[in-house]
């Protein structure tokens, strides 16, 4: 599906807050995107929702999410009685009536992973949606960090179905690159990545990495803080200015459940006398964020310092 780059972060504002009703409404005002409006029509104002190369049953429950992410982003529905309604789906069509969240998740990991399927549900920035993929490649890293240089093993992840709702709501445009499995191993959506990129090596190997250790040494640290830290050591490692504008474009202390925009938030306030215009300023003010908040963190935690 054809994009518009000049007009991507005008329209990326109404994804990233979740208003497909207002994106439908500004590419029917921008004759650029008259390609792709009838696509968003058909799904959220026609109810046809796409059907994949995938078994039928499978179909079954990609359908129930994309009813769920028709109810959240385009109906207005409140995210909580989207989530019911999903999940009360799911309990009927795996006849599980009283199942719990986490037992459907297990039920649906194994419905997947008899027709030859990876996945993994659950929440991504406050919504449900899963990540189904075909075939899982391990390859070894070594990553180096402001605490130290070490070798991290990266599943990479090939063939995918779905990629949760991002994904979904920008027909592949934007959406999750990756993630840190609590045992440590980092996870690779294959497509999303340049493997010669910065992209690659700083925004996913560096940023998962670095939650790896984080997860390691301070096992109850929150969403937030992990995201915050992660992205300091995006910002100390990054040659590109405009990351750290693409950081504050995301900065929403309103947004509670989304552990991204509570983090950009802080880093919003942490830049705000910072030469934003100066890259060594730009990474020395990360790194000695990172370094500070890691004295609040053994306070706060406890464990050893090793930056």
């Amino acid at each position: 599906m054809k994009w518009i780059r000049e007009n991507d972060m005008q329209i990326s504002q109404f994804f990233v807050n979740g208003d497909i009703k207002g994106a439908i409404a500004y590419m029917r005002n921008h004759e650029e995107f008259k390609d792709i409006l009838p696509a968003y029509v058909a799904i959220f104002e026609d109810q046809k929702y796409r059907t994949y190369e995938i078994p039928d049953n499978l179909n079954d429950i990609l359908r129930l999410y994309q009813i769920y992410f028709r109810d959240a982003f385009f109906c207005g529905l409140p995210e909580a009685k989207a989530a019911e309604k999903l999940l009360t789906g799911l309990r009927a069509l795996l006849n599980m009536p009283d199942a719990d969240e986490a037992h459907l998740a297990e039920q649906l990991q194994s419905v997947l992973e008899l027709e030859g399927y990876h996945a993994l549900f659950g929440k991504t920035q406050g919504y449900y949606g899963p990540y189904i993929w075909r075939d899982t490649v391990p390859t070894v890293y070594r990553v180096e960090l402001p605490c130290g240089t070490a070798e991290y093993t990266v599943n990479i992840l090939k063939g995918f179905v779905f990629r949760s709702w991002m994904d979904y709501l920008t027909f592949g445009r934007y959406g999750t690159g990756g993630w840190a499995s609590p045992d440590g191993t980092i996870n690779c959506i294959e497509q999303a990545y340049d493997f010669a990129s910065e992209r690659f090596l700083v925004s996913l190997l560096k940023h998962e990495a670095q939650h790896t250790v984080d997860m390691k040494r301070f096992p109850e640290i929150t969403p937030a803080e992990l995201e915050y830290r992660a992205k300091l050591v995006e910002l100390h490692y990054s040659s590109d200015l405009s990351l750290l504008q693409k950081l504050l474009s995301e900065a929403d202390e309103n947004k509670t459940d989304d552990a991204h925009a509570v983090a950009a938030a802080r880093i919003k306030r942490e830049f705000a006398d910072t030469d934003q215009r100066s890259l060594p300023c730009v990474q020395t003010q990360a790194l000695t964020l990172l370094h500070a908040h890691t004295k609040e963190m053994e306070e706060k935690y406890g464990g050893q310092r090793n930056e």
